[in-house]
């Protein structure tokens, strides 16, 4: 049971440890494998710059100067990630049809939160860019404020989603013979938890610090990362009717 509940946080360093250059290539024609990748240094910025935000460093020094590179690449990258999400909700609202056929209520119901409440963040989070660049008007909220209440939105969308992993580990047990489908449930749960703690902060429906973000960050990038790489061929089973 320890081991499973580890394996979120161990996975990235065993998979990343067994990566080929043609491995990393495949991941790079993917357009969800660069954004995920980018993900990855982009809070790795952020944790940098949660970092010195504690060693309060001098201006003109070193650290000064990196902090301030990395709260550059941070802001940048995830202005440009923000631009390649335009159109990610089409899929999501058409699979919402989807979701009415679902047999348990309960989970029906799961279903339809999470993947309405991602659509919406999603179409808010594109207004809030619009609103960024003047093409559409302030309101009563600015681009930030809107794109704040669509984190606020996605911090609902990943609660959802935890409960819904917390619920289908419980359906399914202890049983030995769910231990793959058990363990990428809890892998799928740390990960809507540790999303929960970075749009809270940076919605500021709950903030924290840029640290404990940026590692968060940095941990649900890397599972997303690993989703992403080609999967490696499973080791063959020894054949113990094998002649001696």
């Amino acid at each position: 049971m320890c081991e499973m509940m580890l394996q979120p946080f161990m996975k990235p360093l065993r998979v990343f440890s067994d990566i080929s250059l043609t491995d990393f290539n495949t991941l790079l024609t993917k357009a969800e494998g660069r954004d995920k990748l980018a993900r990855v240094f982009q809070y790795f910025s952020r944790a940098i710059v949660g970092s010195a935000a504690y060693l309060q460093p001098t201006a003109g020094t070193l650290l000064a100067t990196l902090e301030g590179n990395a709260r550059t690449v941070m802001v940048q990258l995830a202005s440009a990630r923000r631009t390649h999400r335009w159109c990610k909700e089409f899929p999501v609202i058409q699979s919402l049809p989807q979701c009415f056929k679902v047999v348990d209520p309960v989970d029906r119901l799961f279903e339809l939160l999470q993947k309405a409440s991602l659509a919406a963040f999603l179409m808010i989070d594109h207004i809030g860019m619009l609103k960024q660049w003047k093409i559409l008007s302030g309101g009563k909220r600015a681009g930030t404020g809107t794109i704040q209440l669509g984190l606020k939105i996605f911090t609902f969308c990943n609660i959802v989603g935890l409960l819904y992993q917390l619920k289908k580990i419980k359906d399914i047990g202890l049983e030995e013979e769910k231990r793959d489908q058990l363990g990428k449930c809890w892998e799928t749960a740390v990960k809507h938890a540790l999303i929960c703690v970075q749009t809270a902060h940076l919605s500021l429906l709950y903030p924290t610090h840029d640290l404990i973000v940026g590692v968060c960050g940095i941990f649900s990038s890397s599972l997303d990362v690993c989703a992403q790489l080609p999967a490696k061929p499973a080791a063959k089973a020894k054949d113990d009717t094998k002649s001696k």
